[in-house]
């Protein structure tokens, strides 16, 4: 990191999510007008939950949702656009949208080309951004902050599971 630099936001850690593909409910679309490849992942389950230290703490189950994924023309970058729906242990709704890039590596470029071999992606590789809008009043916050994230996808004898964990952005001061 470059010290005596001011001004810039800092990282406060939240929430981390994942996100089960249902592989086997993929629906390509194929190629956009732009050159970009065009693809729907289907992803039906998972969790939303608070990181310990974080206020209100929370967890809730993904009840639905997609992506709608996009493969740059050239193929070195990925791009994510989930949209979900989930229930917090007390009934509430939570819609959850996150934009995310990938840069496709070795292993990135096997399993979003769904390659018989492919392999989980490490964190590093994919960054993302999140929006939330919640349907109760004590989880505002997600609703009145910006989260960015760092995702990992991992392949296991369960399938696809897309794990990001999300941090809020915290303004500071210049001084």
């Amino acid at each position: 990191m470059t010290s005596g630099l001011k001004g810039f936001a800092a990282l406060k850690p939240a929430v981390i999510s994942k996100v089960n593909v249902d592989v086997t409910k993929i629906h390509p679309f194929g190629a956009a007008h732009n050159g970009s490849r065009l693809t729907h992942f289907e992803c039906p389950t998972g969790s939303i939950e608070s990181v310990p230290g974080f206020e209100p703490a929370f967890k809730a189950d993904i009840t639905f949702g997609g992506d709608w994924f996009s493969m740059d023309a050239d193929g070195e970058h990925g791009r994510v656009d989930f949209r979900g729906i989930a229930r917090t242990e007390d009934g509430n709704e939570i819609d959850v949208r996150v934009f995310g890039i990938v840069k496709m590596g070795p292993e990135a470029s096997k399993l979003f080309n769904l390659q018989p071999d492919m392999a989980t992606v490490p964190f590093g590789w994919i960054t993302a951004k999140a929006e939330y809008i919640v349907s109760d009043p004590k989880l505002k916050v997600l609703e009145n902050s910006i989260l960015v994230g760092n995702a990992s996808a991992i392949v296991d004898a369960n399938g696809v599971t897309i794990e990001n964990r999300q941090s809020i952005v915290v303004a500071t001061t210049a001084e």
